[in-house]
């Protein structure tokens, strides 16, 4: 008799235990020879592993369409980390211009980076799609005392790379650089590196004079004073416009980065106000407009996030008529999904009134209960055992990947600090259609939570828009690639002209509808 044949499915099972026990405490890179090659093949076969180069593979998802890129994204530098550990040691750092990107939390991987290393020689590594390492001889490379260790691999410190930075890079970066400026808590940070580059130094000094931190400027020059060291201060260095007023000494720089965002992006966002007049109702007239909707509502935001919902089983549990003793309807995602919707659409819509009548602001209404609405939209996944109930306390303590995104949020540890500049800019913002739209695609930038975020970002949305006086507005399952394509724009790009735009559009859409609503008979609804 031969030797009998094991089922694929079992081939199958046996690689992916293997690949669960190479794994470990990594997130998800695998070395070649840390794995049979027949578990190899089959794990490639089946979708569970895609080859970064030859020899590298990252772990990927067999369900995700064609030419998905999150997981490579969301194991990007763990990849990058354990590749040039292996490749160099510790004689290896980012450039001083990549360094500086990790110091200012712009999460958006760059095509290619570079890298610095103590070998003499000078070459490229193509890695999955058309992303890639350039590595070339560094100094920088061997001085440990110039470098730190940003998200898994080694960087120039942020006072070194702000120094060793040319001046083409002030004009195209200014933003970063002025981040990563704000983060320097000592003038003598940048003081003891004159011996090194008393160029870079003169032009940093020059830099802080330009963007009104002359306190910081002359604190350099006072390091200096009497030394036997030449520096020549450069006279602006950024183009005029780009300057950031970021008074944020000693915070992580996802704070800069959040009030920066929304100071240079207002003025576009401005230049899309829509064109409607303003609603004027009494508050329960308003009220019962955002009640009628509440259908509506629940089942294009669920549909946007994948939810298999139906207007039908919203409106079951609207009625009370969903059994959550049910086991079956216990273990209906979907259906708790549309039931926590319904109870945080209640809260909000109870804080849009107050935001609409003027009797406590939007900004204030969305700090003191945006944690509250999240507990509710979860609230049925803690009644039904799926999560703890410490669960939905606080923000996020783990990291998370946007599916198809070149933007990567950033990590736990620094929520805090963007969502507290998010209500900061909030409080600070005079019109409401610029607060609506930036704190809607913000909170999606900082992600604050375990899950929801979408929905919390399109709740946000509506409580500044009723303060306003705009209608609450729908954003349709219909116009979901194009309404995602635009966050990933103003994510990945930087532009913030196709969602302005997109919120404006659905925004007279919907003032058109209520213009046709009877008040006196939606409030029976």
């Amino acid at each position: 008799m031969g030797r009998q044949r094991i089922p694929e499915n079992k081939k199958l099972a046996a690689a992916l235990s293997a690949l669960h026990d190479v794994l470990g405490s990594d997130l998800g890179v695998v070395r070649g020879n840390q794995l049979k090659q027949s578990e190899r093949e089959i794990l490639q076969k089946n979708g569970f592993l895609q080859e970064i180069i030859k020899g590298w593979y990252f772990v990927s998802d067999p369900t995700a369409s064609p030419g998905d890129t999150t997981p490579f994204f969301a194991n990007y530098w763990e990849y990058v980390s354990r590749y040039l550990q292996e490749r160099f040691g510790d004689q290896y750092c980012l450039s001083p211009e990549h360094s500086l990107l990790m110091h200012a939390e712009n999460n958006v991987i760059p095509k290619q980076v570079n890298i610095l290393t103590s070998q003499n020689a000078t070459y490229k590594v193509d890695l999955y799609g058309d992303y890639s390492l350039f590595i070339y001889p560094g100094k920088s490379a061997q001085g440990k005392s110039l470098k730190q260790i940003v998200r898994g691999v080694y960087c120039l410190t942020a006072p070194v790379c702000l120094t060793a930075l040319g001046p083409r890079f002030f004009q195209s970066n200014a933003g970063d650089i002025q981040i990563v400026m704000s983060k320097i808590g000592d003038p003598s940070e940048i003081a003891v590196l004159a011996e090194l580059n008393a160029v870079g130094v003169g032009r940093l000094i020059g830099a802080y004079r330009q963007i009104g931190d002359q306190s910081f400027a002359d604190g350099i020059q006072k390091q200096l004073d009497g030394l036997p060291i030449k520096v020549v201060v450069t006279n602006s260095p950024f183009d005029q416009n780009p300057i950031y007023h970021l008074s944020a000494r000693n915070r992580h720089a996802l704070y800069s980065r959040i009030k920066l965002l929304w100071s240079k992006h207002r003025n576009t966002v401005l230049a899309y106000k829509p064109k409607v007049e303003v609603i004027d109702v009494a508050q329960d007239h308003y009220l019962a407009a955002i009640e009628s909707l509440k259908i509506e509502d629940a089942y294009h935001s669920l549909s946007i996030e994948r939810y298999r919902v139906t207007p039908e089983l919203i409106q079951k549990i609207a009625e009370g008529q969903w059994n959550s003793d049910s086991p079956e309807d216990r273990q209906h995602i979907a259906a708790m999904a549309a039931k926590g919707y319904l109870l945080a659409f209640s809260l909000v819509k109870g804080d849009a009134g107050q935001a609409y009548a003027h009797k406590r602001s939007a900004a204030d209404l969305f700090a003191d209960h945006h944690q509250a609405w999240f507990r509710q939209l979860f609230a049925p996944s803690v009644d039904a055992g799926i999560l703890k109930p410490s669960d939905l306390i606080g923000y996020r303590r783990h990291m998370v990947f946007l599916r198809g995104s070149l933007h990567s949020p950033p990590h736990f540890d620094h929520v805090l600090d963007g969502m507290e500049a998010l209500k900061e800019c909030m409080v600070d913002e005079g019109d409401a259609f610029v607060r609506a739209t930036l704190s809607h695609w913000l909170l999606g930038y900082i992600h604050p939570f375990m899950d929801g975020n979408g929905r919390m970002a399109r709740f946000t949305m509506n409580l500044m828009l009723a303060e306003g006086g705009y209608p609450w507005t729908v954003i349709r399952v219909d116009d979901r690639e194009v309404y995602m394509e635009a966050l990933e724009i103003a994510s990945a790009k930087d532009d913030l002209e196709p969602f302005a735009r997109f919120l404006a559009d659905r925004i007279v859409l919907a003032h058109s509808k209520i213009a046709n609503i009877d008040c006196n008979e939606t409030g029976n609804t």
